[in-house]
This record gives C-alpha cells, sequence and structure tokens, in this order.
C-alpha cells in the first residue's frame, strides 16, 4: 500500500509517469522479504495456492475447520427466556436490536426490534439486552434468563460496568428483577433474535416494532433436544 501510495504521489504532484512493471517488482520483493513476519492460516483452496506461489512464499500451515455441537435449551417454569441481539450495518453503521420473549415451554410470547440510529455493533447489542429486560420488568416477569452471543455484553452487564448513558436505566431494572442469569451462547443457537435484529436496522432511530405472535416471515425458530452445529 506504501509503495501504490508513494506512486500516486508522484504522479499527482511531479507529474511523473508511473513505472507499473518496476512498482509490482518492488511489491513482490518486499512481500517476499517479509515473509517471516505471516502468522495467518492458509484454507485448501486452489486460489490460496496461487497466491503463495506467485510470491514464492512456502506453504503455510492450513487452518482445520473445527465442527461444534450446540443445544438450545429452555428456561425453568416460572422463569423467562430472553433471546437478545443487536447489529450494525458496518461498525459505525446503522444499527438495531431484537429480542424474542419465551415462556419455560417454548413458547413464543412476544418480540420486539427497534432502530437505534448509527452506532456500533457493541452498543447495538448492549441495547437488545437492556430493552428485553425493561420489557420484563413491564410485564412483571421478575426471574428472567438472558441469552446473548456477544460476550462483551454479557460480561458488562455481569460485572455492573455498563456505560453511563445506559447506567439509570440498568439500576432501574435491577432494583425490581428478583432473578437475572446471563447465558453467553452461539448465534447458531440465537438465531431468531438475531434475524430480529439483523432485519431492522434500516429503522428510524427510536422507531420500535412490537409483536405478540410469531411474525410470518419468521420461518423458524431454535428448538430444544435439537442439535446446531458451529463451523469455527
Amino acid at each position: 500500500m506504501v509503495n501504490i501510495w508513494f506512486t500516486r504521489n508522484k504522479v499527482f504532484f511531479d507529474n511523473i509517469a508511473p513505472d507499473v512493471l518496476n512498482a509490482k517488482k518492488r511489491i513482490t520483493r518486499m512481500v517476499k522479504d517479509c515473509e517471516i513476519r505471516l502468522r495467518g492460516y492458509t484454507n485448501k483452496y486452489d486460489y490460496d495456492l496461487q497466491v503463495l506461489h506467485f510470491f514464492d512464499i512456502q506453504y503455510r500451515k492450513m487452518k482445520i475447520t473445527k465442527i461444534i455441537e450446540c443445544h438450545f435449551t429452555l428456561a425453568d417454569e416460572n422463569t423467562t427466556l430472553l433471546c437478545c441481539d443487536g447489529a450494525s450495518r458496518g461498525n459505525l453503521g446503522n444499527s438495531g436490536y431484537g429480542f424474542i420473549i419465551r415462556d419455560h415451554t417454548g413458547q413464543f410470547i412476544a418480540a420486539e426490534s427497534g432502530g437505534l440510529g448509527v452506532t456500533t455493533n457493541f452498543v447495538a447489542e448492549i441495547m437488545g439486552t437492556l430493552c428485553a429486560l425493561e420489557w420484563a420488568v413491564k410485564h412483571n416477569n421478575l426471574q428472567v434468563i438472558v441469552n446473548t452471543d456477544s460476550n462483551a455484553a454479557m460480561s458488562v452487564f455481569s460485572n455492573n460496568k455498563l456505560p453511563w448513558f445506559v447506567w439509570a436505566r440498568w439500576k432501574l431494572g435491577c432494583k425490581t428483577l428478583r432473578k437475572i442469569h446471563f447465558n453467553h451462547v452461539y448465534r447458531e443457537i440465537n438465531f431468531s433474535a438475531d434475524f430480529f435484529a439483523k432485519k431492522e436496522c434500516h429503522l428510524l432511530r427510536g422507531k420500535v416494532l412490537q409483536f405478540s405472535s410469531r411474525p410470518i416471515n419468521m420461518q423458524r425458530t431454535e428448538f430444544p433436544g435439537l442439535p446446531y452445529f458451529r463451523f469455527a
């Protein structure tokens, strides 16, 4: 990138015609010389091998795909399950949140999605969880389990270290709720909340959609006892 930028500067400021052949040679030589700094893995694809061969780089370690089996579990009786997620079209970008409420039998109770305007994915994840907890308080569901696929969001809630702009709302919820348990789950068993979060990224900030029954365009939900697979 530095070589390309220098070549561009010579053309723009000094009116010197670029020597494309020499530029390619310099870049190729630099990649070869810096081979020792490469720490990545290669996939078992012909294209990857062609790139390595072009730059005369030795064969790299191959990334092995690991298959993880995961299962969706329901909450205990008298406990409500909140499946939450947030999404951002870019990071920063147009963002939204979504959550689904399910009872101990797995029945769909409610769902909500909303627009957050331009923000980060981290903030969207926090808002998804916070709005779900506020729904639980409003509807007198005082024992809840929160499923989120964001380790960072779960960490700030568990350690009581939320950003200042949601601190008052979080403390108010803590005073009302009797039991809050946070679960970090894979996205493969949180795809219904992910569906709502991604679908509503286009909503204006403050715009909220609420559902009292499962939407027609939501084709599937998580089932307990059914194995799901994550490829890592």
